[in-house]
């Protein structure tokens, strides 16, 4: 029993066949003329048709030094072969080469020939074949022969598994860094560390992903709202790899780095390493923090009273040099505040009434002193760090005020700061 179709009888009523891998590699770079060149004579190679070049440039309209230059271009790229008749005749026919084929080294072509003749034992390795195809599969693309070759040194040179080269391959394009060169560097460093298998992989990938949500955190707990730099990188990757801190020990220095005006990853390090010799003085374990006694706590206190006041007396000098009204009326409310005790003790209302109009006036005036030479009213006012305890660590009932936790970390650093504090 026999089969037969019925052929279509006018061939322009047919579809052309063009390669993935001419409009891929090929065709973006060509000239728009060159292209159509091929194309028309692509379709005349599939009916093995013949035409003078004179009848395709006119068809083409083009001129005939154009088909000629086009057909050159085609051959040196390897895309076609020209077969000449022979002398005296310069008559020649077009022959279409097969371009999969020639990127698997079957053909001659010029733009994998260096491909070809480094891996002329490789290129017929099933295993390779089908690795060719999985990245390309995954790249949803037909590759190029240069990447080809470097996919060829991923097994060859750098010794990579299946496992670690479909992993990074993967790993990399999540991570929206698809280029093969970015890719090599994965896959080498993933086989220098010993990276084999696919569990090897996940393990590792889940390392990774860990460690960047650490960078996200820390980076974060210092008000920094970006992606990690390589530099940062390397400084938080030796905190957790080499000093051995812990992430909530690490969270801990950020928070006293949040502080300054700038809170940086190199402040960090500096509570970090600070700390780091302190544990390794005491031979104590770096995530153990070191006992702050209540003296020492009391006398931390003390002293950020006193930079406070010193603080606040710097900023009443500078407002009595620029508006000297203001130094007389703290003065006279130095005054009356004399009179107001004086009166308190004797029972005199009508005196302490008097008082407090006095105060209230000039304290109205004082304000508005101020906010005309645009300070705030309440900048010549102490500022203590803490609001509830005025720095003393006891709230009004007696009880420890909640600051205390976090003051005994910051009295850590200020005792370590200076010998002379211990």
């Amino acid at each position: 029993m026999a089969f037969t179709r019925e052929k279509i009888k006018d061939f322009y009523l047919l579809t052309t066949d063009v390669e993935n891998i001419f409009i891929n590699e090929y065709m973006p770079a060509a000239p728009g003329d060159y292209v159509k060149v091929y194309l028309y004579g692509l379709l005349y190679s599939q009916r093995e048709e013949e035409m003078t070049l004179s009848q395709m440039a006119r068809h083409l309209n083009l001129e005939e030094n154009v088909i000629e230059a086009a057909w050159d271009y085609w051959e040196k790229s390897g895309v076609v072969k020209r077969i000449f008749a022979g002398p005296p005749s310069r008559e020649y026919d077009i022959q279409f080469n097969q371009l999969r084929e020639a990127m698997y080294g079957f053909g001659q072509n010029p733009k994998v020939e260096a491909v070809a003749k480094e891996e002329e034992n490789i290129l017929g390795d099933e295993k390779l074949k089908e690795l060719i195809e999985g990245v390309e599969s995954f790249f949803g693309k037909t590759l190029s022969p240069k990447e080809t070759a470097e996919i060829f040194s991923w097994h060859r040179e750098i010794c990579a598994t299946s496992p670690v080269i479909y992993g990074a391959v993967s790993y990399c394009s999540e991570k929206g860094k698809t280029g093969i060169g970015y890719m090599t560097k994965v896959i080498r460093q993933w086989t220098e560390i010993g990276l084999k298998t696919e569990e090897d992989v996940n393990t590792h990938i889940a390392a990774i992903e860990q460690r960047y949500m650490q960078y996200k955190k820390i980076l974060q707990s210092l008000g920094l709202n970006r992606g990690v730099t390589d530099a940062e990188k390397e400084i938080i990757d030796k905190w957790f790899n080499e000093m051995k801190f812990s992430l909530e020990r690490i969270l801990e220095a950020c928070c006293k780095g949040s502080f300054i005006p700038n809170p940086n990853i190199r402040y960090v390090n500096g509570i970090l390493e600070k700390w780091y010799e302190e544990a390794k003085a005491d031979g104590r374990d770096v995530n153990s923090k070191k006992t702050v006694t209540q003296a020492e706590m009391n006398r931390y206190y003390e002293f950020l009273r006193k930079e406070a006041e010193e603080a606040a007396q710097k900023r009443r000098e500078e407002v009595h040099t620029r508006i000297p009204r203001i130094k007389e009326v703290d003065r006279d409310l130095l005054e009356l505040g004399k009179r107001m005790s004086k009166s308190l003790l004797t029972g005199d209302i009508d005196k302490q009434k008097e008082t407090r109009r006095l105060m209230s006036l000039l304290e109205q005036e004082r304000a508005v002193l101020l906010t005309e030479n645009n300070y705030r009213e309440d900048y010549t006012d102490i500022k203590y760090t803490c609001d509830i305890c005025k720095d003393t660590g006891m709230t009004d009932d007696g009880k420890r005020c909640p600051c205390t936790k976090e003051k005994t970390g910051e009295a850590e650093l200020w005792l370590n700061s200076s010998s002379e504090r211990k």
